[in-house]
């Protein structure tokens, strides 16, 4: 980051804990820097706060997250002061997030995939996509549909351009596009279009234990989207399997499964087997929502920032290309 930038990052959260009596007592440090957001922390005698600021394509995360407060405070972060604008969050340090042995453990996923349930069910339908410009909405039936689309755009890009890709991979878009088309088909209007976080990932779960029980707290929602919010579920187990390398058994999905359902169903009032159904459709769409996550960004990448990046949505396109029956 330029010292430009810097110095008004800085300026800000000065002004901003100022706000609250609070003040800089040491050295800022710029803990990340990347073309979607840069995060950078700052010693308080009251401790440390965290400041992000996100690339335009999820300029709606800090007042998405203001809004989550609100509603949920004590299941997602607090914000200290919010620029919905600039897409600035300032907040207070949460302690340490999930660890491995932690993510391995059957009974923290258990506790995880149950407090994501309830901060879904609190959500539901108390929010206003309206007022979070930039969130992209997706209704599964049209999943197919923006596969296609996106593949035969990238089809087209000039030779040499980064994210073009192999003439087949259009075949086995299309392909699976289909299959999409078939698994959302089936969806029932049980569980309504609403947040869908996107980035359920065991480093974006502050682990509190301040009562002496482990609470997850939430945090991170710069790649969410209006969708189906059982996505989500899946898009932890998927961290799971890549945090502890190894594939979750058909037993312990299940368990997890049961759990995450007991709270929706217990929610909504609703059928537990169309719930069930519901929620083993919507695993073909984690790689559509976080394919239509990252094209928000792209229009604000310089051409070295597209060339070094561009792998991570040709994977994720690659992934739904994968998809089979």
């Amino acid at each position: 980051m330029s010292p430009q930038w810097t110095q008004t990052a800085d300026a800000w959260v000065t002004a901003r804990l100022a706000e609250h009596d609070r003040r800089i007592s040491g050295v800022p440090v710029t803990y990340r820097a990347r073309f979607w957001s840069v995060v950078r922390c700052y010693p308080t005698a009251e401790g440390m706060v965290w400041f992000k600021e996100n690339n335009p394509g999820h300029r709606f995360e800090a007042g998405l997250v203001a809004a989550l407060a609100q509603h949920a405070p004590d299941d997602v972060i607090v914000p200290i002061a919010v620029d919905r604008e600039r897409s600035r969050l300032l907040t207070a340090d949460q302690g340490s997030t999930l660890t491995h042995p932690e993510v391995a453990d059957q009974a923290t996923r258990r506790t995880v995939v149950r407090a994501l349930a309830r901060l879904q069910c609190t959500l539901l339908g108390r929010l206003d996509a309206t007022e979070h410009p930039g969130i992209i909405e997706l209704t599964p039936t049209t999943a197919g549909d923006r596969v296609r689309a996106i593949a035969q755009e990238w089809a087209a890009l000039q030779p040499g351009h980064p994210l073009r890709f192999e003439p087949d991979l259009l075949a086995r878009a299309a392909r699976a596009a289909d299959v999409l088309d078939r698994h959302t088909a089936s969806l029932s209007n049980v569980v309504p279009l609403d947040l869908e976080i996107n980035d359920v990932y065991p480093a974006n779960i502050f682990a509190d234990r301040s009562t002496g029980v482990l609470r997850p707290r939430f945090f991170d929602f710069g790649n969410a989207i209006w969708g189906h919010p059982f996505v989500s579920l899946h898009g932890f187990l998927d961290s799971v399997v890549e945090w502890t390398g190894a594939p979750l058994s058909p037993a312990h999905r299940q368990a997890l499964y049961d759990a995450y359902l007991a709270v929706w169903r217990d929610h909504l009032d609703a059928d537990p087997q169309v719930l069930r159904h519901d929620l083993v459709a919507t695993e073909a769409l984690v790689g559509v929502h976080r394919l239509v996550s990252w094209l928000r960004l792209i229009p604000y990448a310089d051409p070295l920032e597209l060339q070094a990046r561009a792998e991570i949505p040709q994977h994720y396109l690659t992934t739904v290309a994968a998809l089979r029956d």
